[in-house]
């Protein structure tokens, strides 16, 4: 079996996303110790001004809090980043098919960061029509065998990436140009699976 271990991410990156699929099984690291400032708990997008950063705000924590036990923060961010999303996606190829069961997705109430995103993955997943099973880690450990969790340490969309991506059609690649490595909503919204 084809096992792979990630680090969690918010709404990943697509260079994140086609790393997985090469797994049938994936773990999602759970107890290491929250990181900030990484796509643990931000995506980028490419809006109307160009790449723009989502961030799900957290609960007050102290260092070296594991990432299981990070709460996500109450409050309208989710409607903030919904408008941003709606902006960026709505005259895309495909958000209109994927929009209702994303928005029930996107707003369900989940306290913890890690199940959280958790969701949003398999929403992705689930669309992209792949078959991986996910679960978490039962302990930290420092190495491990196909070690992914690099990829949420990423602070920006470009940052480190060897990925390469054939261009698709992106809603305002007119004005910027392609992007590469959105969050991977961005491919599936614009193009599909």
């Amino acid at each position: 079996m084809f096992e792979a271990t990630f680090a969690t991410a918010f709404l990943p990156a697509t260079e994140y996303i086609l790393k997985l699929f090469q797994f049938e099984d994936v773990l999602i690291e759970a107890h290491e110790h929250f990181c900030d400032q990484t796509n643990r708990n931000r995506c980028h997008i490419l809006g109307p001004n160009g790449v723009q950063m989502l961030t799900v705000p957290l609960k007050r924590h102290a260092d070296k809090t594991p990432v299981q036990e990070i709460e996500v923060a109450t409050g309208n961010w989710k409607v903030r980043h919904w408008r941003s999303i709606e902006t960026a996606y709505n005259r895309s190829a495909l958000f209109e098919y994927y929009k209702d069961e994303f928005k029930s997705v996107f707003f369900a109430e989940e306290k913890f960061l890690l199940q959280y995103n958790q969701m949003l993955l398999q929403f992705l997943l689930n669309k992209a029509k792949v078959h991986t099973t996910l679960s978490f880690t039962a302990s930290y450990r420092n190495t491990v065998e196909n070690d992914y969790r690099y990829l949420s340490d990423i602070k920006t969309n470009k940052q480190g990436t060897d990925l390469f991506l054939t261009p698709y059609p992106q809603v305002f690649s007119d004005k910027f140009g392609f992007v590469t490595n959105l969050s991977f909503m961005d491919f599936l919204f614009n193009s599909g699976v």
